[in-house]
């Protein structure tokens, strides 16, 4: 004897109902495009330049080691930390911005510097 087949049931949507849930899917997508589009802008107003007008380097010995999960990718050694004092005219006020070694290296007394505002700073 065969088992009745169960009744396989259909759900009655209309035109209505899946044009409402179309469009709610659309407005979902664009919110989702617009945040995307906003973070990527570039950052605006947060950018400065000004003029190096001293330098400042603080000896201390120190080993950065990065990993990934459980593996060591590499080991760098640092000198001390980098500081150039930048003399920003439209704030009227000087900056002491950390720099990386090449840039500190680089720049002399008068030449010009742009950074990103510190984040206490940003609006």
């Amino acid at each position: 004897m065969n088992a009745p087949q169960p009744r396989v049931i259909i759900p009655n949507t209309s035109k209505r109902d899946i044009l409402i849930a179309f469009a709610a899917g659309l407005l979902v997508l664009a919110f989702i495009v617009y945040g995307v589009m906003q973070m990527a802008a570039p950052v605006v107003g947060n950018r400065v330049t000004g003029v190096v007008v001293g330098r400042e380097f603080t000896p201390f010995k120190e080993r950065q080691v990065s990993f990934n999960g459980r593996k060591i990718e590499g080991v760098e050694e640092i000198d001390g930390e980098y500081v150039l004092k930048v003399r920003v005219d439209s704030a009227h006020r000087t900056y002491e911005v950390p720099v990386e070694k090449p840039v500190y290296e680089s720049k002399k007394d008068g030449d010009s510097l742009t950074f990103i505002r510190p984040p206490s700073e940003q609006r």
